[in-house]
């Protein structure tokens, strides 16, 4: 099989930031080469018996390349690159995108070593491939496929964090943009009574069904493809893990669905754009705001 591999000149600080916008259209995971990478080692000391001069290029450039189906359109993601170069504060690099064809045996299984378990609070993310010795840790499984949402990004990691604060026995949560279900099942898994997920990407609703499926939750939960404002149903606890212009454009709708005294964590957002997200949502009682990276997530109260 054949996919399009999608790549993005760009630097080292808005590595991430090209990274998710990927991830997010649902890349087949991520690959980013980095020169310094290899430069931070060779600083660092370690012996080399032999050194390729070629690998200490003076060369700033950061290529992140994705993964899609050949038949994808892949023109929502040159506007959000070109909406990147347009709103960051900081140098982005040229962010020039090219495509070539690779075959899916090229890289489909090497990714896998890359996905190790991931410890957050009370909760392990661990991928689906790998067993592990029983603990005090709540073990969520995930088989990452082709949606949003390891543990491994900062923003999916910060929202578990912030759920990890919550009272959440016999809540009932409502997971927007649900990506893989990374979130929803993590909240079920420690101990909401009920959770509700949507997302407008089928790709990701099924991917989410397969994940509540392997954490055997699949009855506790309900996962919507499309819109939930027409289900006129309030929650104790909202998750939004999406972009800031989206979280932004939803201000509205994402309050009606919280009950009062009910907790919102939204997550997904750069720095750059914080202070535009805590103002549409200055009606709710910010209660915590954490930082990894370039990105920041938050908790309010209603």
């Amino acid at each position: 099989m054949e996919y399009n591999q999608l790549t993005v000149c760009t630097t080292a600080e808005a590595g991430d930031i090209v990274s998710a916008i990927l991830i997010y259209a649902g890349s087949e995971g991520v690959s980013i080469k980095d020169p310094s990478d290899f430069a931070e080692l060779y600083k660092g000391g370690i012996i080399w018996d032999y050194i390729d001069e070629g690998l200490l290029t003076t060369d700033k450039r950061v290529y992140v390349s994705g993964f899609f189906d050949i038949d994808r359109d892949l023109s929502e993601i040159y506007e959000e690159i070109e909406e990147l170069r347009r709103n960051s504060e900081f140098d982005v690099g040229s962010l020039e995108i090219s495509v070539k064809k690779i075959k899916s045996e090229d890289w489909e299984n090497v990714w896998k070593q890359y996905y190790q378990p991931i410890e957050i609070g009370k909760v392990v993310i661990v991928p689906k491939w790998i067993s592990r010795a029983p603990d005090s840790l709540i073990e969520v499984k995930i088989d990452p496929g082709m949606a949003f949402g390891t543990g491994s990004h900062e923003t999916t990691a910060m929202c578990i964090r912030l759920l990890n604060g919550v009272e959440l026995k016999g809540k009932s949560v409502c997971d927007l943009g649900c990506g893989s279900g990374i979130l929803g099942i993590t909240a079920v898994k420690l101990g909401a009574g009920e959770c509700v997920m949507s997302d407008i990407d089928q790709q990701a609703v099924e991917a989410a069904r397969a994940n509540a499926q392997l954490n055997g939750v699949d009855k506790d939960v309900k996962i919507i493809c499309g819109d939930l404002a027409s289900e006129g149903k309030r929650y104790d606890v909202v998750i939004a893990n999406i972009t800031a212009d989206v979280l932004i454009r939803l201000s509205g709708v994402v309050d009606g669905l919280l009950v009062k005294g009910g907790t919102l964590i939204l997550s997904g957002i750069i720095n750059a754009r914080a202070d535009e997200v805590l103002s549409s949502y200055k009606g709710l009682r910010l209660v915590e705001q954490i930082r990894d990276g370039e990105w920041q997530a938050f908790a309010f109260k209603k």
